[in-house]
């Protein structure tokens, strides 16, 4: 696994670079931005087979393609600017279908059209992802639900942006009358046996990220009552 976390983390820094401008990235954001994309990439190495670095590659493009979206929407406001230039980024990058994925998500994205209280977002961010690195139809055989898997994952976002989602008013699953379940969905569905079982045995930063959330929604969980 170690080799497809460098694999990943410097595709995402590279793609991150050459876009920095078109994303009209400031000098005192650039810091904050380029670790973002390096964080995303070594989180999404863990969907990568082990070993093969043409999917750990793809995984990074796809860490800044996630990271670029957010520059759009939750730096620059879903502004109408902002969405022009990701497109460009991704008619560069990627190919016509993912183009019209990412666009279907951000134009509902911008009109709080997601449902489930947003965990659609990681529904279809995790088909994006999947289908970036040409793995998409492998992972949903040996992994299944794919909406189930990345409405899970989006729980595990929502944990660890809590606090801030909550202080600028953004949509978050937690800040719901539903937020214990979602708590307790997420500590039921990805405990580390399960993560294994789908990310293998090897540790990645992506299981620990999980498990990180976890506890953190199980402490969630125990302050509320």
């Amino acid at each position: 696994m170690i080799l497809s976390h460098i694999i990943a983390a410097l595709s995402a820094v590279v793609r991150s670079i050459q876009f920095e401008r078109d994303l009209g990235i400031s000098s005192r954001d650039r810091l904050r931005y380029i670790k973002k994309s390096l964080r995303l990439g070594l989180c999404y190495a863990g969907f990568a087979v082990p070993w093969n670095p043409t999917e750990a590659w793809k995984a990074g493009e796809a860490a800044f393609l996630s990271c670029a979206y957010d520059v759009v929407t939750d730096w620059h406001g879903f502004d109408e600017k902002g969405r022009s230039v990701f497109e460009s980024i991704l008619i560069h990058l990627s190919e016509p279908q993912l183009q019209e994925l990412a666009l279907t998500l951000y134009d509902k994205d911008s009109q709080k059209q997601l449902c489930e209280n947003g965990l659609e977002r990681g529904a279809i961010a995790l088909r994006f992802i999947l289908k970036t690195m040409g793995c998409e139809e492998q992972r949903e055989s040996t992994w299944g639900d794919l909406t189930e898997l990345g409405e899970l994952l989006q729980i595990v976002d929502d944990v660890f942006d809590l606090e801030d989602d909550a202080a600028a008013g953004e949509q978050n699953c937690l800040i719901t009358a539903n937020r214990e379940m979602y708590l307790l969905r997420l500590i039921d569905h990805l405990n580390h046996q399960k993560c294994q079982r789908l990310f293998g045995r090897a540790p990645s930063v992506l299981i620990i990220a999980i498990q990180h959330a976890r506890k953190k929604a199980q402490k969630l969980i125990s302050g509320a009552r």
